[in-house]
C-alpha cells in the first residue's frame, strides 16, 4: 500500500475522493474488473455485480474505520457519486472528533 493511501486510513480528516477512488482502482484492478475512464460510469457499465459490489463495500469499510451499507453501489451507482458520499461521510465524523478534543481541552 503505498503511503499515501496509508495515511489516508489513519486519519480521516485527510481522506478526499481522488484517494477513495484510488483504493476502488486498486480493488477494482485486483479483480480484474474494468477501470473507467469516466468517473461517471457506473458500477454496472464497469463490469461490477452484486457480489462485487458487496466486497467493494466491505473493502472501503475497512480502509475508511466507517459501516458502509451493502447496497451503498446501488444508491450511489457512478464512481463519482460514491466518492463524493463517503468523503461526506467521513469528514463530519473527522469535524465531530476535533469539536469532543477541543472541548475535552478546555475542561481542564
Amino acid at each position: 500500500m503505498s503511503d499515501q493511501l496509508h495515511a489516508a486510513t489513519a486519519n480521516a480528516s485527510r481522506v478526499t475522493a481522488q484517494s477513495i477512488l484510488a483504493w476502488i482502482q486498486e480493488w477494482t484492478e485486483a479483480n480484474q474488473l474494468q477501470v473507467p475512464t469516466d468517473l461517471d460510469q457506473t458500477f454496472a457499465d464497469a463490469g461490477f455485480d452484486s457480489m462485487h459490489s458487496v466486497e467493494l463495500a466491505f473493502f472501503l469499510e475497512e480502509r475508511l474505520k466507517i459501516k458502509i451499507d451493502d447496497t451503498v453501489l446501488f444508491d450511489y451507482p457512478t464512481f463519482a457519486s460514491l466518492a463524493d458520499h463517503l468523503v461526506s461521510r467521513v469528514q463530519p465524523a473527522a469535524a465531530d472528533e476535533a469539536e469532543s478534543d477541543e472541548a475535552a481541552a478546555g475542561s481542564w
